[in-house]
């Protein structure tokens, strides 16, 4: 799967909504810098708001202002807890606030952790809760953004995107050839590795697109193209299991029902892949 000129120079819509957001945040700047005491944290609010698919902008920027509150909250609680050593409490404090990563997200938290340190270290500057309070209103000024350029950013499909779902469809085509050939018994390993050559190169192609797989927490929760390389896996995976164990004549009957899952869910997911693709 070559990558023309085109595809190679066309913006992604993350980054977009990144460069556009932080360019009306400093036109902005002259009117309400007197609100905004850290720049850096509407910046990483805008960032952190810049995803893919409606439901990843918002739990992302949930995550982001719960996690403020929540840190903060937890800094200052060990703040004063040994008023002239709060240092002392970091490593106590750095602890729970991972905990409450898990606890809130299920997952570790970076905001969670950074700023309960942050103010043990002295980043309040002896004033704590003004530093929360401050760090709260800027990134809710961020956040405030960055969900009006996601709102307002035509939901158009890239040219970059289109070239995906092209190239998903191929990698379908082929699976579906290789279940026909199953069906009739006839070879499979050399279209299976072709299969999974290609599957390769679409995981590739994506990480091309969007480069922030490593955080989502579940397939659910990420961008269409990343769900879709999933259900693709999900269907060479079962044939994989197919092709180890051929039915025939003298199958034991568990085997047997083994076999007809694994033919129940590639129909289960073709039909869903392939309703994706022509959606999409």
């Amino acid at each position: 799967m070559k990558t023309t000129l085109r595809e190679r120079l066309t913006l992604d819509p993350r980054v977009a909504k990144v460069l556009i957001s932080m360019l009306i945040c400093i036109l902005l700047y002259p009117f309400f810098g007197k609100y905004i005491v850290y720049p850096t944290y509407v910046f990483n609010a805008i960032y952190i708001t810049a995803q893919l698919t409606k439901g990843a902008t918002y739990k992302s920027s949930m995550e982001r202002i719960l996690g403020t509150i929540v840190g903060g909250a937890t800094g200052v609680l060990f703040y004063f807890i040994v008023p002239d050593h709060h240092f002392l409490m970091i490593p106590i404090a750095a602890t729970i606030a991972v905990l409450w990563g898990y606890l809130f997200v299920g997952k570790f938290t970076p905001v969670i952790a950074v700023i309960t340190v942050m103010i043990l270290v002295g980043k309040g500057e002896g004033q704590p809760v003004l530093y929360i309070n401050n760090r709260i209103i800027d990134t809710l000024i961020g956040l405030a953004i960055g969900l009006l350029v996601y709102s307002l950013y035509p939901k158009k499909k890239t040219e970059m995107n289109r070239v995906f779902y092209d190239h998903a469809k191929v990698c379908l085509t082929q699976i579906e050839k290789i279940r026909v050939k199953y069906q009739n018994k006839e070879a499979l390993h050399d279209d299976l590795v072709g299969a999974w050559k290609a599957l390769q190169a679409l995981k590739q192609e994506r990480m091309t697109i969007v480069n922030d797989s490593s955080f989502v927490p579940k397939v659910e929760d990420a961008e269409p193209m990343l769900s879709l390389i999933h259900d693709l896996e999900q269907m060479l995976q079962n044939l994989e299991v197919l092709y180890h164990h051929p039915l025939s004549e003298v199958t034991e009957s568990g085997l047997k029902e083994v076999i007809a899952f694994h033919e129940q869910m590639i129909d289960k997911l073709y039909e869903k892949t392939n309703m994706e693709i022509q959606r999409l």
